[in-house]
């Protein structure tokens, strides 16, 4: 995204929040309090308002019925549902709008249910069903300001035909949901004939074909989120294309020959009785044959390349028949969990009846969204059902084994395009041979509508190696198999958060293509990248060395590679003080790398304790630069120096703390005061040396105020009791008061650093 793209996005979402109540449409609509525009990006990605605000204009100020009206395109999967609750509920806000009838019409109970209970939070605004058209009618004849739903399903076609004018208002707007679908055909019409003076705004998921963009009786669009639009933000996943129907593809002239491979056993009289029931297409579709061949294949895919990283799987299907034919084939082949969910009939016979159940197959939809390990169900084969309206962002693999077209390939395909975590792809897999007629699928849409849509596998090798390249420039003549050279060159920080980057984008990438044969050539670089970087992380005690979002199979080959050749990559470093630690020093095999892992080793001790005595490991620290200073490059006596320094680390601080008589609670705060003290009666450039007299003073304050920290923190909760909190912060503030070294300023200081101490040493 472009700077100027970048800035013009925030100019228009600044726009938005001049509007009057916007902020209060999106409390409302959210949980989330207080809202500011860090927050408001959580909720909703920039298109949304974006759409909302083009809307509002175009029905304040279009100058006719179609000048008013239009067409929202937001790719599927990128908040379309959330888009038009929100522009409901700010036409509701709006001063010129707020009186209107509002009429959705939709065909998923999902987002009927999402409009009545948003409104009813947001508005106390009852959401009027029209579940018949007698009441429809009803409905919208009244001349109140109401917000009706009407889902298609319940208008049959005949009742629709005589629908008289019912309203001529023009303070009626009607929104329509995927509106391009045939069965708003005569309820479109109706509703037309009934609201004549009503613009209408449609909202769809896929982009309409090129001859309705100035046909459409919607009109053109108001706003558009392409699908490479959607995929560089973020909102969706990218969706990979992958043919694997060699063996089993139905188009073509292979469809004649794979009718005579899957039924050679019948006589010519029974292969002509099957095509003239079924077809020859249908027939080799349903072959059992063909679908055990199919699952064999399918199931390896599953295996290799979806399920280590947690997903799941739909199969689509050319029939019912099929549908549980596969599910009952991939039992037999005791593949992981499956279920078939169809739509039945009261003529069924008893061969669909248990995949036909509505109860079983929501329990169904719902376990098959539940993680892997919250419900092994991981795959789902069906026909028609849940191409549509279907959110589950768990499905990486669609398995297609029938024909697609037109707006229902769009449809379906996106239900692999919901962001997850680890989720960096959607893929469809081709058994049917979609690839045979999808250039012709998809050129009915713009080319700029439907760029993207899928993206072939083999595209991605590319990709692949402009990665690879990237990460290696970080080792530019060395070899990856010296570890210790490689990792000594990430020791700048900056360098080696540079090199996290691009270690993560090659190894996502190769899970994205593993275990294809593409992949093979960048295997092995990838394991020593991974022991790199592991190395690294022990080395330098950076914890943002990890393999988080590489994926499974890609972490699961670097930490065996790791294991093979040196230790477990799940066992931390060795702790700096541990009785061990200078036997594991000597598996480094120079100088430099072990003056490295100690002085790493010696600030992750300083990082993880500077909580409990910040003054003294501050002083550790300082005495560790002053080494480093005076020994660099001289790696033989730097290793010494960091030893020795090593082994005083804990004897010199109890020894201080010894010789003042203090414990080692006392000896923290003590610290502190004295650090302060020094600070505030210091000369310009913060040096002094106090006097003996001023140093007792400062053990005896000391002693006194941890004893009283000590017994008021055994009140229960503490520090959640801010009363409490302040009285103790008072005896403080009284007790420098009463010192001879009192000071405003020390007062507050010493007041906040001894609580906070105390927070961590009184738990």
């Amino acid at each position: 995204m472009t700077n100027a793209v970048a800035n013009s996005q925030e100019t228009l979402i600044a726009g938005l929040f001049s509007h009057a109540n916007f902020l209060d449409l999106i409390r409302n609509f959210t949980l989330y309090e207080p809202v500011d525009r860090r927050m408001v990006k959580k909720i909703a990605r920039y298109q949304q308002f974006r759409a909302v605000h083009k809307t509002i204009h175009r029905l304040k100020h279009g100058a006719s019925k179609k000048d008013k009206g239009g067409i929202i395109w937001h790719t599927q999967g990128s908040g379309k549902s959330l888009t038009m609750v929100m522009l409901a509920i700010k036409m509701r806000r709006d001063p010129a709008l707020r009186d209107y009838k509002l009429v959705f019409i939709t065909d998923r109970t999902q987002l009927d249910q999402q409009l009545t209970a948003q409104f009813e939070r947001a508005q106390g605004e009852t959401v009027y069903h029209a579940d018949s058209v007698a009441h429809l009618k009803e409905l919208l004849a009244k001349d109140s300001s109401d917000l009706i739903t009407a889902m298609v399903q319940k208008f049959q076609e005949g009742e629709l035909a005589d629908f008289p004018l019912l309203n001529s208002s023009e303070k009626i707007i009607v929104l329509a949901d995927e509106a391009h679908r045939t069965q708003y055909g005569s309820l479109g019409v109706a509703i037309n004939a009934g609201l004549p003076n009503a613009p209408k705004i449609a909202f769809t998921g896929t982009p309409l074909i090129t001859s309705e963009k100035t046909t459409h009786e919607f009109g053109s669009y108001i706003d558009t989120y392409t699908i490479e639009e959607a995929v560089a933000d973020g909102a969706t996943c990218q969706i990979l294309y992958e043919g694997r129907e060699a063996k089993t593809k139905v188009t073509g002239d292979s469809l004649d020959k794979l009718f005579d491979a899957y039924f050679a056993d019948r006589s010519a009289e029974d292969k002509a009785a099957i095509k003239k029931k079924y077809g020859t297409e249908q027939a080799v579709l349903e072959a059992p044959q063909r679908i055990r061949w199919v699952c064999i294949d399918l199931l390896k895919h599953y295996r290799e390349h979806i399920q280590p990283n947690g997903f799941k799987a739909m199969i689509v299907t050319s029939s019912r028949r099929a549908a549980v034919l596969y599910k009952q084939t991939i039992d037999a082949l005791e593949g992981p969990q499956c279920a078939a969910i169809i739509s039945g009939s009261h003529n069924d016979e008893a061969f669909y009846t248990p995949h036909t159940d509505s109860v079983l197959q929501k329990q169904q939809i719902d376990n098959f969204k539940k993680p892997i390990d919250d419900h092994a169900l991981s795959i789902i084969v069906v026909k028609d059902m849940l191409l549509t309206g279907f959110d589950a962002p768990i499905c990486q693999v669609m398995y297609l084994d029938r024909k697609l077209r037109e707006h229902t390939l769009l449809q379906a395909i996106a239900r692999v395009n919901r962001t997850a975590n680890g989720k960096a792809r959607g893929y469809i897999v081709d058994y049917f041979g979609l690839s045979d007629y999808l250039t012709e699928a998809l050129d009915m849409f713009s080319q700029e509508d439907v760029a993207g849509a899928l993206q072939d596998l083999k595209d991605e090798i590319p990709k692949l190696k402009a990665t690879h390249t990237r990460v290696l420039r970080h080792f530019k003549g060395i070899a990856l198999d010296n570890l210790d050279a490689c990792v000594l060159a990430l020791k700048d920080e900056e360098v080696r958060q540079q090199f996290e980057i691009d270690f993560k984008k090659f190894a996502r990438q190769m899970d994205i293509v593993m275990p294809d044969v593409g992949a093979k050539p960048f295997v092995y670089d990838l394991t020593l990248l991974g022991k790199i970087n592991q190395g690294a992380r022990n080395l330098y005690r950076d914890a943002q060395l990890d393999l988080a979002g590489v994926g499974e199979k890609v972490r699961a080959l670097i930490e065996e590679h790791i294991r093979a050749t040196s230790v477990d990559p799940k066992i931390p470093p060795i702790d700096l003080l541990s009785v061990n630690y200078k036997k594991k020093l000597q598996e480094h095999k120079s100088d430099e790398s072990k003056a490295s892992e100690i002085e790493n080793a010696i600030k992750h001790h300083i990082d993880i304790n500077l909580a409990e005595d910040e003054e003294y490991y501050k002083s550790l620290s300082a005495k560790l630069d002053e080494i480093l200073r005076k020994k660099a490059e001289h790696w033989d006596e730097l290793v010494q120096m960091l030893l020795d320094f090593r082994d005083t680390i804990q004897s010199d601080r109890k020894q201080e703390a010894d010789n003042l008589g203090l414990s080692d609670i006392e000896f923290s705060f003590h610290n502190i005061l004295v650090a302060e003290v020094s600070r505030i009666q210091g000369d310009a450039h913060g040096a002094c040396s106090l006097s003996e007299a001023t140093h007792d003073e400062i053990v005896a304050v000391t002693r006194n105020l941890v004893e009283m920290l000590d017994e008021a923190t055994n009140i229960v909760d503490f520090f959640k009791k801010q009363d409490e909190v302040k009285r103790v912060q008072k005896n403080i503030k009284r007790t420098i008061v009463e010192s001879s070294f009192d000071d405003t300023e020390l007062r507050r200081i010493v007041q906040d650093r001894f609580t906070e101490l105390a927070r961590v040493k009184f738990k």
